[in-house]
């Protein structure tokens, strides 16, 4: 028998709470793209619904309705006023709060937010979007997270990463997270963090995986494609330029020329095999290179259980030409919550992560190094196909970067169980409750490291032979097996009593004290064999004894924490929160507790009486608080006495040799000397902040001052120890002596409104975090202008100039310059006033690679099916260094932009080589750069970070459920960069040649689907 389903017309009115009628409010049948909007006298009418259909009501500012249409042809309909954002809750220590109820400094992004992410790196996607957040991408290596992240800038000398919690337990990255496991994202960022005590000074992120719901199953699928490719390339040195550069340097120290005209021009020629012009990093490295990822979540529950059950799978290939660097990732997640008895419930959470990276064995560093060492005047592969020698022992970075040269596999796993209670008892007095978990991890990772010497060729011109030449690194010219183990434990036990009441409806009060125990163990091992007769067994039977290493360890650790908070509040207007902690460390001896407390206010001023008749103030509080915080991230047991145990440092013997033949005997030396008194870092932190809303919550906004006063950091005190007091600086210990201040302010602004059928909104949010360091152990020889006492922790030490001598007329009109100076070279200037320049010249800077200022903008809007948005951020008030001088290929901007007689506005000197005395790095040290000032950069910039554009197709259309399609690009565009003028990434932390930055980030393009029903 036919069923026919009715389908009729609806119509009616819609008004506010007072009765006023609302126009331009939607009225559409959920699923689908049929609806309506109410006229200017708030009447709407509907026509093709059907008896069960749910009509959804929206309109912003107010509450969304769901209404289930049964056949009326009338229906009326009142929108209730909705308080947008502040009945969000909020995780946060232990508990959760409205967002309208906090008194802290806290942000948080919603998983809707969280999901439209295309970059596969989720800390690194954050950028721009939270204030107080500071986020530089340093890297996209396949498998690595190499980048910043930092909670209001830095605030001490030593480990400055913020506590991460996943679920209640501790991770030490979330970049690797499925975008859509999780719920929200928190970040708490002053007083807020202080129930974590001991660790809480660096701020706290508290990540929350999403939960199974009541209803019936849903399953989400979504995949998607990633084309990427660096987000900055230098363009290098031709062998035009490399020999007309490597001219310039051989006339002005006198020698003969390294290449004759004649060369120069078949250089520039490019059609003599024998005169190549190889640009080494496109030889080695791919233009793009794809990336996948697919994830499927299935999720729903009844009145007794609910499940959320997801898997995700992420396949990355590298930029090397050669596609031997890849990385694989799976991820399983299995949350479920029991009701057991209408008074307890139990969560079962796990997780588990499984990660399979393969890559060359040569270290990326070495092939980046030869990348730009390498002259292009080398041959890199010949016409017939084969390699050519390179560089240094045959280091041609085209073949160091594939598996030819070996091969290293790692695989790492990341297990998570946590099994979780709820106890309601509400028997012994209304409001009570108990929670807790249990948890534990086990992480390990087994790496193999193969390597073995490559073969490239050498061309011989007179009997037009390619002769085969074994190549090797770094690491040598014979084969090398290298296995390794690590394996980390950690159990943690968590129990908290909660208690909340609400007194006369005026008076609202929660509480809750709880106690955790951790203890964690760590344990590796490698072993090596050299010595394989082929390449053909990588395994270690087949190496030789001879010459066989192994070695190993194993360390524990342990914490006892005690916490408690008391909340009150009355009638939502006036709020207190108290925190306290008492933490215990397995790092720490004599004083291995410490206390921590904070307290935090606020005001909703728009509740007074005398705010009633500001109509367009939709909420307005003022927040203050104080906190005592610690930072405990130290190497382990420096209240005891180390011990070396043997070595091969013969200059310094720790073993004794008997018998003849001689055989070595190991033996033990004391090492540092211990600190009984080593504690944590202590954080004094301040923060006063106003939070509004305005015109019935479209424009919302946030603004921040904080003041933090970071004591008794861990700090070496070899600098300050003179040489004739002939101790050895090195055998004493870390005190904790050093003290850091960190400063700055926060401001977000967010609009969000609607306009017929076109929903949109825009936001700005920037964050301003200073760091000076108050005091250290510095010489005392140290001359006031190079402490770093009163300035940054990162900053430069630079010789200040007055630019490039364009002449020799301004050189002979100089009266302090250094000797045999000539035009093109450094302006260097006398501040130490003494008649010369010499090293008392140098000061230091205020300047770091570490923003001061970061900042977003982003905007959304959305039409019927379509959506679109934006996020570009940038970075302001940030100096770093971009100074070349190697050997090889330098980028060309070298060569376009140096002085020559015929340009002599340069910004950068003459053509000069590694330890010129005029331009170069005058410390004597390549890893130390103290040079001219004009080599630091501004670091500022604005990136298009994100950009999505999608299409919905409703359930009417596909019928089974909604399909989403969609494009998105990271670091697309780039602008107003100085750096990135030059073809370099300006979230590299520097370039002191290519140190700095190995394998630059990435900018890609995804196309995708996400297919709920």
């Amino acid at each position: 028998m036919e069923t026919t389903t009715v389908q009729k017309a609806v119509s009616g009115i819609i008004s506010d709470a007072t009765g006023m009628t609302m126009p331009g409010v939607s009225v559409v049948i959920k699923g689908t793209t049929t609806g309506t909007i109410t006229n200017i006298d708030g009447f709407y009418e509907l026509s093709g619904v059907s008896e069960g259909d749910i009509l959804v009501i929206s309109f912003v500012g107010m509450k969304t309705q769901e209404i289930v249409f049964t056949n009326q042809t009338a229906l009326n309909i009142v929108l209730a006023e909705d308080t947008i954002g502040l009945n969000e809750v909020v995780a946060i220590g232990y508990t959760t709060r409205k967002k309208g109820e906090l008194t802290g400094s806290v942000s948080t992004i919603q998983s809707d937010e969280i999901a439209k992410t295309s970059n596969k790196d989720l800390a690194k996607s954050l950028a721009g979007k939270v204030t107080g957040l500071i986020v530089a991408d340093r890297g996209g290596y396949p498998g690595d997270s190499d980048m910043t992240l930092l909670i209001r800038g830095k605030s001490t000398l030593n480990n400055n990463s913020p506590l991460i919690l996943i679920d209640g337990i501790t991770a030490s990255s979330f970049s690797h997270l499925s975008p859509q496991d999780i719920e929200s994202l928190t970040v708490l960022k002053d007083g807020a963090a202080a129930i974590y005590g001991a660790r809480a000074a660096n701020g706290v992120i508290l990540i929350t995986t999403k939960r199974g719901k009541t209803g019936k199953p849903q399953f989400n699928f979504s995949s998607s494609v990633n084309i990427a490719s660096f987000s900055a390339t230098p363009d290098v040195m031709t062998s035009e330029q490399y020999a007309i550069y490597n001219n310039e340097i051989a006339e002005r120290n006198g020698t003969a020329l390294p290449y004759t005209q004649d060369d120069i021009d078949k250089y520039a020629a490019g059609n003599d095999p024998n005169y190549p012009s190889t640009d080494w990093s496109d030889l080695t490295f791919a233009d793009s290179a794809p990336e996948y990822r697919s994830s499927l979540s299935i999720s729903g529950g009844n009145e007794n259980v609910n499940y959320f059950v997801s898997g995700d799978y992420m396949d990355q290939t590298g930029m090397y030409e050669s596609g031997d660097l890849k990385f694989k990732q799976y991820q399983i997640r299995s949350n479920i919550d029991i009701k057991l008895h209408e008074k307890f419930k139990i969560g079962l959470d796990l997780s588990g992560r499984f990660g399979d990276r393969k890559e060359p064995s040569v270290e990326a560093s070495y092939i980046y190094k030869h990348i730009y060492t390498n002259e292009p005047t080398q041959v890199g592969i010949y016409p017939n196909g084969l390699p050519g020698w390179g560089g240094e022992n045959g280091a041609n970075p085209y073949v160091m970067s594939s598996d030819e040269a070996g091969f290293v596999k790692k695989t790492d796993n990341d297990l998570r169980g946590k099994l979780s209670y709820d106890w309601n008892l509400n028997a012994i007095t209304d409001g009570l409750k108990f929670k807790g978990f249990a948890s534990y991890r086990r992480q390990n990772s087994d790496t193999k490291s193969w390597y073995t010497p490559w073969t490239t060729y050498q061309y011989q011109q007179g009997t037009g032979e390619y002769v085969a030449q074994e190549s090797f690194s770094q690491s040598g010219n014979e084969r090398i097996l290298r296995e390794s183990f690590w394996k980390f434990d950690e159990l943690m036990l968590n129990g908290v009593v909660h208690y909340s009441k609400t007194i006369n409806d005026d008076h609202n009060i929660s509480a809750f004290a709880g106690y955790e125990y951790f203890s964690s163990e760590e344990r590796s091992f490698w072993v090596e064999k050299k010595g394989f007769p082929t390449a053909d067994h990588s395994e270690l039977f087949a190496g030789s004894v001879d010459g066989m290493q192994s070695s190993g360890g194993s360390s524990e650790w342990g914490r006892v924490n005690y916490f408690g908070s008391l909340s009150y509040d009355y009638q939502k207007k006036y709020f207190v929160d108290m925190t306290i902690r008492r933490d215990g460390s397995s790092n720490f001896g004599e004083s291995k507790f410490g206390t921590f407390p904070g307290v935090a206010v606020g005001w909703a001023i728009n509740k007074e009486s005398f705010m009633d008749n500001i109509s367009w103030l939709s909420a307005l509080k003022l927040r203050a608080s104080w906190a005592q915080m610690g930072n405990d991230r130290i190497t382990g047991f420096q209240y005891l006495t180390k011990y070396s145990y043997g070595g091969t440092d013969w200059n310094r013997p720790n073993s004794y040799v008997f018998g003849t033949p001689g055989v070595q005997y190991n033996s033990y030396s004391s090492d540092v000397l211990p600190n009984k008194d080593v504690t944590w870092e202590s954080a004094d932190m301040k923060n006063i902040g106003l939070s509004f809303s305005l015109f019935d919550y479209r424009l919302s906004g946030d603004v921040n001052y904080f003041y933090q006063k970071r004591e008794d950091i861990l700090v070496d005190q070899a600098a300050s120890i003179p040489n004739f007091s002939g101790l050895d600086a090195s055998k004493l210990p870390d005190m904790n002596i050093g003290k850091v201040d960190n400063f700055g302010w926060e401001f977000e602004l967010n609009w969000k409104d609607k306009i017929g059928a076109v929903d949109y909104n825009f936001g700005f949010n920037l964050t301003q975090a200073k760091n000076e360091v108050v005091y250290m152990s510095e010489a005392a020889d140290v001359p006031d202008a190079l402490k770093r006492e009163g300035h940054s922790m990162d900053s430069y030490i630079v010789y200040p100039t007055a630019g490039i001598f364009k002449d020799q007329a301004q050189v002979d009109a100089t009266l302090v310059k250094k000797d045999n100076t000539v035009p093109g070279e450094p302006i260097y200037l006398d501040t130490d006033g003494n008649g010369k320049i010499d090293s008392g010249d140098r000061i230091r800077t205020y300047d770091s690679n570490v923003p001061e200022i970061q900042y977003g903008i982003h905007g959304g809007v959305s039409y019927k099916n379509f959506d679109f948005s934006f996020l570009l951020q940038g970075q302001a008030k940030a100096k770093m260094l971009v100074f070349f001088d190697q050997l090889g290929a330098k980028p060309d901007y070298v060569f376009n932009e140096r002085w020559t007689p015929e340009n002599r506005d340069s910004r950068y000197p003459r053509a000069f080589v590694q330890d010129d005395s005029f331009s170069g790095n005058q410390s004597g040290n390549a890893n130390n750069f103290q040079g001219a000032d004009f080599w630091l950069h501004d670091a500022s910039y604005v990136r298009l970070k994100e950009v999505s554009l999608g299409y919905t197709f409703s359930e009417d259309k596909i019928k089974f459920g909604t399909l989403k399609v969609f494009a998105r690009g990271f670091n697309l565009l780039t602008m107003f960069s100085d750096v990135y003028d030059l073809g370099l990434d300006p979230e590299a932390s520097g370039y002191n040649n290519f140190k700095g930055s190995t394998y630059p980030s990435l900018k890609s393009y995804t196309f995708g689907f996400n297919l709920s029903f």
